[in-house]
């Protein structure tokens, strides 16, 4: 049973914050034409132009990236506000590292002057270039994640190849992390009815410490239990699924078109 807040939430992209409060939400899962095809070749095609995207190094192969992450969104439907509230935060913080190279060039070539200020055309590309980029990777992992759900995503990057090991690993990581937020919802509630409120001294320092220590022990003797349970059911550190998938024509034709593509973003990259 959800345990009730006792303070207003401030959300941000994927969960929403208060002190010592961490809410996860899932993705949401979308209806379209993405949605339907088989996770195997969907993911293949899109690590397959993450790849390309993050070693492209000119302006027109990144925006040309860019918008065809942006075709893959408007095809798997994604709710944009949804899109939006993570894209903000990578940007922003990309910003931080990319507006300040508008200042400096990176090699030899014009200069714009504002007043006093000088600004470099090849540093305003590589700037460019580094947020389409960055905008990029987050939109094709966005699509990944909001058409398939997360265990057929697992199973299909299990049956490219992936180490068993990970992709366990991420399965259970993903399970309990909804499980240690419930958990830290109910440590707050027993601090805040106990008198606890949030401010910069040195009892709430001690108190955040207890919190999370108490948090810590709770997960790890969570996770004996789990894998006591897994080894009474007969695991023997095999990934399996119950997801069966099949190949049909679309899912070739939308891997043809993805690495076409992306082939067409390698040789714009390339071409001067």
């Amino acid at each position: 049973m959800p345990v009730p807040s006792l303070a207003p939430a401030v959300t941000g992209g994927g969960f929403s914050f208060l002190p010592m409060t961490l809410v996860f939400t899932p993705p949401p899962r979308t209806v379209s034409p993405l949605s339907r095809l088989d996770p195997r070749w969907k993911l293949a095609a899109i690590i397959l132009a993450g790849l390309v995207t993050a070693v492209v190094h000119t302006p027109r192969g990144a925006v040309t990236a860019l918008a065809g992450a942006l075709m893959l969104s408007v095809l798997g439907r994604l709710p944009w506000r949804w899109c939006v509230l993570r894209l903000a935060p990578v940007l922003l913080f990309v910003a931080v590292f990319a507006v300040p190279v508008i200042f400096f060039p990176t090699y030899a070539g014009p200069m714009w002057q504002f007043g006093s200020a000088t600004f470099s055309v090849s540093g305003a590309e590589t700037a460019l270039v580094l947020l389409c980029k960055a905008a990029a990777l987050v939109l094709l992992a966005l699509v990944v994640l909001a058409t398939a759900p997360l265990d057929a995503l697992l199973k299909a990057a299990h049956a490219l190849y992936f180490p068993g090991l990970l992709v366990q690993l991420a399965l259970l990581s993903y399970r309990y992390l909804f499980v240690l937020a419930d958990e830290l919802g109910r440590l707050r509630i027993a601090v805040r009815v106990r008198g606890y409120r949030n401010r910069a001294n040195l009892h709430s320092y001690r108190t955040i410490g207890a919190v999370t220590g108490a948090l810590l022990v709770r997960g790890w003797e969570r996770g004996e239990r789990v894998g006591h349970a897994m080894r009474c059911r007969g695991f023997d550190g095999r990934f399996r699924s119950l997801s069966e998938f099949r190949t049909t024509g679309a899912d070739v034709l939308m891997f043809f078109v993805v690495t076409g593509g992306t082939v067409a973003v390698c040789v714009l990259d390339c071409t001067r």
